[in-house]
């Protein structure tokens, strides 16, 4: 086991997939940091199974997209059945808008494995197993850890930032008395898990049934998981028993115990802490939030955290900025941290219809809509999901939009491009750090004549993207032209891109010097951090 740092810049509390991104995150931006996990070995059962496109653009920053990631199963969809087993509701694959499929099955345990693979290479001893914090307290400008090892043996940690991704039940959020507002599902579910299932669709389908909902969803190697809502005077004893479960599953599956990988009870949470910073330490994952799962936005939210987070650190801790501009963390998470939770009870509110009348409006709905198609289709296909677009934050002239499509506060999609005959994800180019993308001759020469490389202790690339076909043989040519539409918004104008992949500010050429600057002093300027926004349920 690797000695504790006596000092170091940051330290993360736990080491699951927010915690593993985060560590991951902050090498390839040059930071160095510990990460504590309180078990005494990593976890080998599946919880979070879907990753999804924004969650597999963070991991990207450090490469897992070319090893675990590509080896996933792609997700085609979600059925929606009545009580009678008719099809109501049908979803499909959806656009790659980043890069990656919206959804993609995966085995917990083997993707942090993969996470801790990356960490090993890129920082190893970074992670110790065993490691207790018993005690966080806050400074003026730092923290102290008190950590235990496994031999019962107390350490003491002085840190810049604590980023406590300890769960649910965090005993840090606990420890700083920082209460979770929000409800909790009166219901239980039974979550099973197997292997060898007969159904190999890669399809996520509900059963909306108003006697007991339940959900089954691919899962990798061919497995899948189901979930059913317990009854009125069912316990958790009884449920988890095997006859039980055999006269459960048998519908859809025969039940045989070599084949059953975990079986538990859950109970749902649409929660969020009050606050997701004390000090210098930072709540993130489900430490923050806490989502139903109807959505599969649990573990995705999370890993938005810590691209948020870590490239704020990187530029505090390596490129002067000020300390203040953390509280751009919980300003820009806050609100699409609840929208993402709101979207999943209203996904609850048709999987686990709560009695007939609901039902009766959910079916009636449907036929309603079959003479507006683009209606029922928005619906179904839940066009309603917010975008990943932040309303205040890190950004230049956010509410002074010259443009009504404006790409500011937005992350940047990510096509496919090619130079020559090399076709490349955008985000391979562009790089970890800032980047400028200009789409014309005015703006492609005035990234030739910028001497700058950097921005505030990360890189700052520059790339001249050819969007209305210009032929120019320098520039980027888009695979797909339909998928660089947004960009057009900006076709006159340079957008400068933050590390975490969202548009911090759109300006015309003229203005490169300028806007460059005004970006430094945002990030500098003691008074400049946004306040954060205020939860409404």
């Amino acid at each position: 086991m690797p000695p504790y740092p006596n000092d170091i810049p940051v330290v993360i509390v736990g080491a699951g997939p927010t915690g593993l991104t985060a560590a991951n995150l902050l090498a390839v931006y040059g930071v160095d940091c510990v990460v504590l996990e309180q078990t005494a070995e990593p976890m080998n059962l599946p919880r979070a199974i879907v990753i999804d496109d924004e969650g597999a653009r963070t991991m990207q920053v450090f490469g897992v997209d070319k090893t675990y990631l590509k080896d996933t199963m792609e997700g085609v969809g979600s059925r929606y059945y009545d009580d009678e087993g008719n099809c109501f509701a049908e979803t499909g694959r959806g656009p790659r808008n980043f890069g990656f499929a919206k959804r993609q099955f995966f085995f917990q345990p083997e993707l942090e494995a993969a996470l801790r693979d990356v960490s090993a290479q890129t920082s190893p001893g970074t992670l110790h197993f065993g490691a207790e914090v018993t005690d966080v307290r806050n400074g003026p400008d730092h923290a102290l850890v008190t950590v235990q090892d496994a031999d019962g043996h107390s350490h003491q940690i002085r840190t810049q930032w604590v980023l406590a991704c300890d769960g649910g039940r965090s005993p840090i959020r606990e420890r700083l008395g920082i209460p979770m507002s929000g409800n909790t599902y009166e219901e239980d579910w039974i979550v099973v898990d197997t292997m060898n299932d007969p159904d190999p669709t890669l399809y996520s389908k509900f059963f909306c049934s108003g006697a007991r909902p339940t959900v089954s969803v691919p899962a990798p190697h061919g497995g899948r998981r189901y979930e059913f809502m317990l009854q009125p005077g069912e316990t958790r004893e009884q449920v988890l028993q095997d006859g039980f479960l055999k006269d459960l599953m048998t519908p859809y599956r025969p039940y045989r115990t070599e084949d059953i990988v975990r079986k538990t009870v859950y109970r749902f949470h649409a929660r969020m802490a009050e606050q997701f910073q004390s000090g210098r330490i930072l709540l993130m994952g489900d430490a923050a939030h806490l989502t139903p799962p109807f959505a599969g936005q649990g573990m995705n939210a999370g890993l938005r955290d810590a691209h948020n987070v870590a490239w704020k650190l990187a530029v505090i801790l390596r490129g002067g900025a000020d300390a203040h501009i953390m509280q751009s963390y919980e300003a820009e998470r806050r609100k699409p941290a609840w929208d993402m939770i709101q979207l999943a009870v209203a996904m609850g509110s048709i999987v686990m219809p709560a009695g007939r009348d609901q039902i009766m409006f959910r079916d009636l709905m449907m036929q309603a809509l079959e003479p507006f198609p683009a209606v029922k289709d928005w619906l179904v296909h839940m066009r309603f999901k917010p975008k990943p677009q932040y309303l205040e934050g890190l950004f230049l002239d956010l509410d002074t939009p010259l443009f009504e499509a404006s790409l500011v506060g937005e992350m940047i999609p990510q096509p496919e491009v090619q130079k020559g005959s090399k076709v490349q994800l955008l985000d391979d180019i562009t790089g970890l750090g800032f980047c400028l993308i200009a789409q014309n001759a005015e703006g492609a020469a005035a990234l030739a004549a910028l001497e700058q490389d950097t921005l505030l202790g990360l890189p700052l690339t520059a790339i001249t993207l050819d969007t209305m076909g210009s032929g120019d043989l320098d520039a980027l040519r888009p695979v797909d032209p339909q998928a660089i539409r947004p960009f057009l918004t900006h076709r006159d104008q340079i957008l400068l891109v933050r590390p975490d992949r969202y548009c911090a500010a759109a300006f015309f050429p003229e203005a490169l010097s300028a806007t460059l600057e005004r970006c430094t002093a945002l990030l500098t300027q003691t008074d400049a951090a946004p306040k954060a926004v205020e939860m409404t349920a």
